[in-house]
């Protein structure tokens, strides 16, 4: 395959303290994912706002993007939840979108699902 395109995958997004990305991507990889990327950015909530010799601090995140075979969701989401003891107030939020199709990837080959791009191209004309 010149480019080979992974279907049926979901992606897990995981929202976190920041430090907290590296267990996410250890509970993911444990649960059978072959790893995240970690994005970083600020909350917004209100009561998460502190005050420092008088100046707003914003608290940092990690955001954790998890690709998985759609069958494989529950068991990482799982995982993550247990691991994070997420039920619990402050520590975090996950969860998944679909995903229609995914290139670039290192793993496209273990991928349950995995076609030619020439497929889609050949069917738009």
């Amino acid at each position: 395959m010149d480019k080979p395109v992974a279907l049926n995958l979901e992606m897990i997004v995981t929202i976190v303290d920041r430090g907290v990305g590296e267990d996410v991507n250890e509970y993911s990889k444990q649960a059978g994912a072959n790893g995240g990327t970690i994005l970083h950015g600020k909350g917004t909530s209100t009561k998460e706002k502190n005050r420092f010799f008088g100046l707003e601090i914003e608290p940092e995140k990690d955001i954790v993007l998890t690709l998985v075979p759609d069958t494989l969701t529950a068991t990482v989401m799982d995982a993550i939840g247990k691991g994070l003891k997420i039920d619990q107030p402050g520590n975090g939020i996950c969860f998944s979108i679909d995903i229609d199709k995914v290139m670039g990837i290192t793993a496209i080959n273990s991928y349950r699902k995995v076609v030619d791009m020439e497929t889609f191209l050949d069917n738009e004309e």
